[in-house]
């Protein structure tokens, strides 16, 4: 939304993207990054930019995850009643983080964001509607999702 024009922002994207090693964007960021907006050619630009880890989020359908060792995760969406967007995008960024901090799989790690941001989606407020680990694993268990193993222990 920063620029006129997607094709001047282009040139800054590809050369950020040099120095990342995940690149995470919904289709409208990846379409500007890469010029593609299919999420399947979307994770592949990205990796042929250099990251390692491309994550396409798709809103309603969903997140794609490609790393470059071939290790890929589609991991539907959990349905949510949606009051704010604020924080969702956060709320997902912070548990990738600490999913690959942790040594997560691939899967465990893209169910595991997908429902945090799911959940501050569902609510009010923003920061202060962070989810704690027991809340996504609640949410996971209540979509039919597989509860990622050793949840963390959080109040």
């Amino acid at each position: 939304m920063f620029w006129r024009d997607p094709d001047q922002a282009r040139p800054y994207y590809r050369e950020a993207l040099r120095h990342a090693t995940v690149a995470v964007g919904n289709l409208d960021e990846c379409e500007i990054a890469t010029g593609v907006r299919e999420p399947e050619a979307c994770a592949r630009a990205l990796l042929a930019a250099g990251v390692e880890l491309a994550v396409v989020k798709q809103g309603p359908r969903g997140v794609l995850a490609v790393h470059r060792d071939g290790t890929r995760a589609e991991v539907p969406p959990v349905p949510v009643e949606v009051v704010n967007g604020l924080g969702a995008g956060d709320a997902f960024g912070g548990s990738l983080c600490h999913g690959l901090l942790s040594g997560w799989d691939l899967e465990r790690t893209m169910r595991h964001a997908n429902a945090a941001g799911a959940l501050v989606a569902s609510r009010l407020a923003c920061s202060s509607a962070m989810p704690t680990g027991r809340e996504i694993a609640d949410l996971l268990a209540r979509s039919a999702a597989p509860v990622p193993a050793d949840p963390p222990s959080q109040s």
